[in-house]
C-alpha cells in the first residue's frame, strides 16, 4: 500500500476574499488549495421570497462523459435472486411531491433531475439539478419554493453566483446538526461551490465558499461524503475544457473550518490515473463516530480491472489540527481490490448506455451502468448492540453500503447491492470484507439507478427506478431485516412508492444521473425511518418529469 504526502504553504487572505494559487503536487499528484472565495449568505427563507429568474426553453444537463469499459459476455451470478417469498416487513409512510412537474409554480427546464435529498433535525432539503425546495418533514409540506441553485450564492460573487450547472449534492452532518450544500461549476476554468449552515435550519444563513479544482479539469459526475475530520468529494476530471478523460480526483475538506466559516478553509485533492473512474467517498449516517484516526475511504472503478471486483481508496489527514502537513491518499493504479461475486454488464455486458425499456414507447432510458450508485453509506453499531440483537448477531462492527446496476440472467437490468463490514477498531480500508450481497431481480422487470442505506438495527433498504415493455418508469423500493436467514442476500417483496403514468421521450434517454436513500437519526425512533427520492412521469413527455419524496420504515424497528 503507497501513501502520497504532501506539505503545503498557507493562502494569503485579504478582505475576507482569498487569494490563492494551486500548489503543484510535490507527490505524485497531490494537491492543496484554499477557498478562492468567501461569504456569508443571507437567510435562505429571505432569498426564497425573491422573484425567481424566468427560466426559458428547455436544456439537456451536460452530457453523460462515459469511460470505456471492456464488454464482459454473460457469467453466472452466483447471488442472483430471481424470487421472492412471504411479504414485505417495511412500509411507506409519507409519500408526496417533490420539485418537479406538478410542484407549485415550478416548470421543468432541463433533464435529468439528479434527485437527491438529506434529512435533518426538522426539515428535509430536496435538490433536483438547478431548483431544490426545503421541507417540513413531518407533513411533508413544502417550507419554500422551488429555489434556483445559485441563489444561495449570490452574495458571494464570482463563478458560483453567476452559474448554475446542477449535478448537486445536499448532505446532513448528523453530528454538527448542519446542512451542507454543493454543486459544480462546468464552464470556464471551473470551480466546487460549497455552502454549509450556520445553524440546523436549512432555510437560515450560510457559510459560502468557492474551491478551484485540480488543474482546471472539467470536474463531472461529482460526489460528497461526511466524514469525522473532513467532508470527501469525488468528481471524474475531464481535463481543461472537456478535453479527455485524466482519471478520477478525491478530495477532502478541512471540517472544522467549513463549520466555523473560517475563509481560510483547506481542500486537500488527489488525482488518480486513467485506469480508475467514479469514486465514491463514505458517508457517514451513524451517531457513533468512526474509530479513532480512520481514515475516509472510496470506492469505485466498476468493471476496471474485471467484474469480479471493485477498488478501494482512502484519505489520511496527516495531522488534523495542521493542515498545511497535507494528506495521503491510497489506492492508485486499482492497487486495492476487493472481492465480489461476478456480475454481468448491464445492457448486454456492455457495462451501460441506453438499453431501459419504457412502456408505450420506442425510447430507451440510459442505465449509467458503467459505475456505483450514490452513496456508499457508512454505519457503525453502538457497544454490544449486535451482542444484544435478537437473534444475536456477529461481533460489532463497521459497515458500509453500495450498490450498481448489472444485468440478470433473463437479460434485464438488476439492482446488485453490498454490505462491506470489518471489526470496530481503526482498520486500513483494505481490510473490508463482504459481508453479504445480492443481485435483485425477481421478475423480468428492469430495475436501475438505486441508493441504499440501513437503520440502526440493521435493517437494509434499498430504492431504485423500475420499468419494462409493459410498464410506466416506477419507483419502488426492497429492503431486508437484520434478522433475515443471513447470507443468502435477499430482499423481502418490492413495495411501490409511485407508479408512473408517462415514459420519457428524447433528452437523449437519460434518467436520474443518481438518486438518494437516507436514514433520519432524529426521527421518535431514533434511526428508524427511512427516506428516498426518485423522479417519474407524470404523462408521456420530454422534459415533464416529477419526483417523489417518501419516508418507510421496517416493523421490527422501534
Amino acid at each position: 500500500m503507497r501513501k502520497h504526502n504532501v506539505r503545503v504553504f498557507c493562502a494569503i487572505c485579504a478582505l475576507g476574499v482569498l487569494l490563492t494559487l494551486p500548489l503543484a503536487a510535490q507527490d505524485n499528484n497531490t494537491y492543496i488549495q484554499h477557498a478562492v472565495r468567501y461569504a456569508v449568505s443571507p437567510p435562505l427563507r429571505d432569498l426564497a421570497r425573491l422573484p425567481q429568474p424566468p427560466q426559458y426553453g428547455f436544456h439537456e444537463a451536460n452530457p453523460v462523459r462515459r469511460i470505456p469499459k471492456r464488454p464482459v459476455g454473460p457469467v453466472v451470478d452466483t447471488v442472483e435472486q430471481s424470487s421472492v417469498g412471504g411479504g414485505a416487513n417495511y412500509s411507506i409512510g409519507l409519500d408526496f411531491l417533490g420539485v418537479g412537474n406538478g410542484f407549485p409554480n415550478y416548470s421543468v427546464s432541463d433533464a435529468p433531475p439528479d434527485p437527491n435529498i438529506a434529512v435533518g433535525d426538522s426539515q428535509v432539503v430536496q435538490w433536483v439539478n438547478v431548483s431544490y425546495a426545503v421541507f417540513d418533514k413531518i407533513s411533508g409540506k413544502a417550507l419554500t419554493g422551488a429555489i434556483l441553485g445559485n441563489t444561495l450564492w449570490s452574495s458571494l460573487g464570482g463563478m458560483c453566483a453567476a452559474n448554475n450547472d446542477g449535478d448537486p449534492i445536499a448532505q446532513w452532518d448528523v453530528v454538527s446538526h448542519r446542512w451542507l450544500l454543493s454543486q459544480n461549476v462546468f464552464v470556464g476554468t471551473y470551480a466546487v461551490c460549497v455552502a454549509v449552515s450556520t445553524s440546523n435550519d436549512a432555510t437560515g444563513s450560510y457559510y459560502l465558499y468557492q474551491f478551484p479544482v485540480v488543474n482546471s479539469g472539467f470536474p463531472d459526475y461529482p460526489k460528497w461524503g461526511i466524514w469525522t475530520n473532513d467532508y470527501g468529494q469525488t468528481w471524474n476530471n475531464f481535463g481543461p475544457g472537456g478535453s479527455g478523460f485524466k482519471g478520477p480526483v478525491f478530495c477532502i475538506y478541512n471540517r472544522a473550518k467549513l463549520l466555523a466559516g473560517d475563509g481560510t478553509a483547506e481542500q486537500i485533492c488527489h488525482q488518480y490515473t486513467t485506469s480508475e473512474d467514479s469514486l465514491l467517498p463514505a458517508d457517514r449516517d451513524s451517531t457513533v463516530a468512526p474509530p479513532p484516526g480512520e481514515d475516509q475511504f472510496a470506492i469505485g472503478s466498476v468493471d476496471d480491472v474485471d467484474n469480479s471486483h471493485l477498488s478501494l481508496y482512502s484519505a489520511h489527514i496527516n495531522n488534523p489540527n495542521d493542515w498545511s502537513q497535507g494528506a495521503s491518499f491510497t489506492g492508485d493504479n486499482n492497487s486495492q481490490l476487493i472481492a465480489v461475486a461476478p456480475y454481468t454488464g448491464i445492457c448486454g455486458g456492455q457495462f451501460g448506455g441506453t438499453c431501459v425499456p419504457q412502456k408505450s414507447s420506442s425510447s430507451l432510458l440510459d442505465s449509467l451502468g458503467d459505475r456505483l450508485m450514490y452513496r456508499f453509506a457508512y454505519w457503525e453499531d453502538p457497544p454490544l448492540a449486535n451482542v444484544q440483537a435478537t437473534p444475536p448477531k456477529p461481533a460489532p462492527s463497521q459497515h458500509w453500503l453500495v450498490n450498481h446496476s448489472v444485468e440478470a440472467s433473463g437479460g434485464n437490468g438488476a439492482v446488485r447491492w453490498y454490505e462491506f463490514t470489518t471489526p470496530i477498531k481503526n482498520v486500513p480500508v483494505t481490510k473490508l470484507a463482504v459481508f453479504q450481497q445480492g443481485t435483485y431481480a425477481p421478475d423480468h422487470q428492469w430495475r436501475w439507478m438505486g441508493s441504499i442505506a440501513r437503520d440502526k438495527l440493521g435493517d437494509i433498504l434499498v430504492g431504485y427506478s423500475e420499468s419494462s415493455s409493459t410498464q410506466y418508469p416506477s419507483i419502488y423500493v426492497a429492503g431486508r431485516q437484520v434478522n433475515d436467514p443471513l447470507g443468502l442476500g435477499n430482499l423481502e417483496p418490492e413495495v411501490l412508492v409511485v407508479a408512473g403514468a408517462g415514459s420519457q421521450v428524447g433528452t437523449s434517454g437519460r434518467w436520474g444521473d443518481y438518486t438518494a436513500m437516507r436514514i433520519d437519526l432524529n426521527d421518535s425512533m431514533n434511526g428508524c425511518t427511512f427516506w428516498y427520492t426518485n423522479e417519474y412521469y407524470m404523462t408521456t413527455a420530454s422534459f415533464g418529469w416529477s419526483t417523489q419524496i417518501a419516508s418507510a420504515k421496517f416493523e421490527n424497528c422501534n
